[in-house]
């Protein structure tokens, strides 16, 4: 296997990605890495195995854990510190038939805290508190979808960076590998469900209780308005952002795979390992286009760098800076990046399916 220190800006050696030349965990045996840990923030660390139609393997096994890099100064304003990672457990490979005649992955748990909905201790709190929720989606191939009823969440930073335009929304929509951090005061006693916003996630453990101090009964949830669309450049400023030095476009399409379980992907017409690189030089600027014109949404992850969110769909914004994006379906994502960490750095995207 392989362990990917997700959001790193480290050497390619120490990435954890085959594809970059990092070396393998070699079976019952060891493999030290060593480096500094920056930039500060919520990351992660997970296997970058890939598992193909093996539902054990790769991020389907639950080999994943919070990497918190601590800045050297914080302001520390908030009472309590609660992490949470959205996963779902028990993978089956289901055929849909027609009229897609494709195949999805489907689960039989959720879980936020590694324990069902039900199943675990509650988060307990106490009313005027501030609660930073650092929340991750650890999922090989679902979106994250939650709420909080009555409650608001202030979002902070994204990917682990602060944002420059921090805004309180309802609901929380993390593609996979995506992390939020967002503050939650505490204004609404009784005992409440943070969880999905999909009855069949929630139903199968997506959530976790609030219980307020001295307060009891049957946890409470409401449905929330479905209808408000995640929207990533609310959170930023409206600063001019520089010419890049070049630019690149990345176009998504999909190659059913006839009498495989899944589809294959394409980026400019070209299929991995078969692709030519992108050819950047050290200290300059340089804009890639994501192009989705398909019906799947794609959560892409650049490794080893921070990238700026410059436009979705021709709707500008700056200053917000992520590792992974999610580009929806019929979407053009702009994001621009400094190419200041030298070497092989795989962009790719991060659903499994």
């Amino acid at each position: 296997t392989t362990v990917h220190w997700h959001g790193q800006q480290i050497s390619a050696e120490s990435d954890g990605a085959e594809e970059e030349g990092s070396p393998f965990v070699p079976p019952h045996g060891h493999l030290r890495v060593n480096f500094t840990p920056r930039p500060a923030g919520t990351r992660w660390y997970h296997t970058h195995a890939m598992a193909m139609a093996d539902l054990t393997r790769g991020a389907y096994s639950g080999q994943y854990g919070f990497l918190l890099v601590e800045p050297r100064s914080h302001p520390g304003n908030y009472d309590q510190e609660v992490f949470l990672a959205g996963r779902h457990w028990e993978p089956t490979i289901v055929h849909r038939g027609a009229p897609s005649n494709d195949w999805t992955v489907n689960y039989g748990l959720c879980s936020l805290t590694d324990r069902a909905l039900g199943h675990g201790e509650p988060i307990r709190v106490k009313q005027g508190q501030k609660v930073l929720f650092r929340i991750l989606n650890a999922d090989a191939t679902r979106q994250l979808n939650l709420t909080l009823p009555g409650h608001k969440f202030q979002i902070i930073a994204l990917d682990g960076n602060p944002v420059p335009n921090p805004k309180a929304v309802d609901l929380l929509t993390l593609a996979v590998a995506e992390r939020v951090d967002a503050i939650v005061e505490m204004n609404q006693p009784g005992v409440w469900v943070l969880g999905s916003t999909r009855d069949e996630d929630r139903n199968i453990g997506m959530g976790v209780v609030i219980e307020y101090a001295d307060r009891k009964g049957e946890p409470q949830w409401k449905t929330p308005d479905k209808s408000v669309v995640w929207d990533y450049t609310v959170f930023g400023s409206d600063a001019k952002i520089r010419e890049p030095d070049g630019r690149f476009d990345m176009k998504f399409m999909m190659m059913p795979d006839e009498g495989k379980p899944f589809n294959r992907w394409t980026i400019n017409d070209q299929m991995w390992p078969n692709v030519d690189p992108l050819m950047v030089k050290k200290g300059k600027r340089y804009r890639i286009a994501f192009h989705n014109g398909m019906e799947d949404s794609h959560p892409l992850h650049l490794h080893r760098h921070s990238f700026e969110v410059v436009s979705v769909n021709g709707k500008p914004t700056a200053g917000v800076m992520k590792d992974t994006i999610n580009v929806a379906k019929n979407t053009i994502v702009e994001v621009d990046f400094i190419a200041d960490n030298p070497g092989p750095s795989l962009v790719h995207c991060h659903m499994l399916e």
